[in-house]
């Protein structure tokens, strides 16, 4: 089998591991710096498809995972890089087996790849659209939320409830939401890092919420943490409210005959001022995995369109109603719903065009 991406025709022993590169084919790999963390990395000089000639770079990096670029036209001074570092390490592609990545190519060409892979051609991996505004979407915008989210991740990431987690170099500072640049991104500097790091160790110490292994008040990256069960709590009263949560899930049938209304609806999302979850992004067949579970259970609500009948979208409403989670309806006028779900309140369209404004009005209307 081969994949063209992320540079040039390369064999893979396994279609269903994307990037296991056989060992003859690595020497297109040099080991150099990520652009983002400056941790030592993959990248590929090129691009995915010879007639691109836009001077994209793909990395492969331990601490922001999977992404592509244009060094060209200098695409990630577009972002925030402190917050797209923290947004890379929260929701990083590493798992080698995992066909995603991160790109800043165009929504159109990441809809009609994903699309492709899909249907069997991995040629293009399975691309998701990244933006500055998705990031910062997601970025935290109080002490509170970062507080939560670092709870959540340390959650997530330890071995076994109590476990240690201990992260060197910039991954750790991410994860704590500490600013890495200086003069807007400009400037990669460690200086004062540790000052920020210890602040809001600090302030978890206090609250009770981590312990660590060896700890002098000053923070150092290979530093041991780990949740107390105060901090399990904490996740755990997260997960069951998750009344700061702003991460909302999206079920409906994904394809090139449903771009406009993905686009329509995330769009109504993202103007309520919340962060649309897109399912085709998060899990790869059709059965309700672990990280679709983590997914449901972190979204503040969930929008369902039912227009086309989908069983997957039937079965992620279900899950979100035994979560506890609201969910609102959308669907398509000529469209006539089962009867079990025709009684609830649902958002009844014509055209893609309304569904922003009235999609937007129904979430401050109706949620917290």
């Amino acid at each position: 089998m081969v994949f063209r991406y992320p540079l040039r025709k390369v064999k893979i022993r396994d279609g269903r591991k994307w990037l296991s590169l056989i060992k003859e084919e690595r020497e297109m790999f040099m080991m150099k710096i990520c652009p983002l963390c400056r941790t030592e990395a993959e990248l590929s000089d090129g691009s995915p498809l010879e007639e691109d000639k836009t001077g994209r770079e793909f990395v492969q990096c331990p601490v922001c995972g999977r992404y592509d670029y244009s060094k060209e036209w200098n695409e990630l001074e577009k972002f925030n890089k402190d917050h797209l570092m923290s947004y890379l390490v929260y929701n990083g592609i590493h798992k080698a087996g995992d066909c995603r990545y991160y790109t800043t190519k165009s929504k159109e060409w990441c809809d009609k790849w994903r699309e492709e892979f899909d249907h069997g051609n991995i040629d293009h991996g399975r691309p998701i659209h990244l933006t500055p505004e998705l990031v910062e979407n997601w970025y935290p915008k109080t002490i509170a939320e970062r507080v939560d989210r670092i709870l959540k991740y340390i959650a997530d990431n330890a071995p076994h409830m109590g476990s240690f987690i201990q992260y060197n170099g910039t991954r750790m500072y991410s994860v704590l939401f500490v600013e890495l640049y200086e003069d807007y991104g400009k400037k990669f500097s460690l200086d004062g890092v540790e000052d920020q790091a210890s602040f809001i160790v600090n302030y978890l110490l206090a609250e009770g919420y981590i312990r660590t292994d060896v700890y002098d008040g000053n923070f150092r990256p290979y530093t041991c943490i780990a949740l107390t069960p105060k901090g399990y709590s904490r996740v755990e009263e997260l997960e069951r409210s998750n009344s700061k949560g702003r991460e909302v899930l999206v079920a409906m049938k994904f394809g090139e005959d449903t771009n406009c209304l993905r686009a329509a609806i995330k769009k109504g999302i993202a103007d309520a001022g919340y962060i649309p979850i897109l399912i085709d992004e998060v899990q790869h067949n059709d059965f309700i995995t672990p990280e679709l579970l983590s997914h449901i259970r972190n979204s503040k609500f969930v929008v369902v369109d039912l227009t086309h009948q989908n069983n997957g979208a039937y079965f992620e409403e279900g899950y979100a109603m035994g979560y506890g989670k609201q969910v609102i309806q959308l669907c398509r006028a000529d469209v006539t719903l089962h009867f079990d779900i025709a009684q609830k309140n649902t958002i009844i369209w014509k055209t893609e065009d309304e569904i922003p404004e009235r999609l937007k009005n129904r979430i401050l209307a109706t949620i917290d």
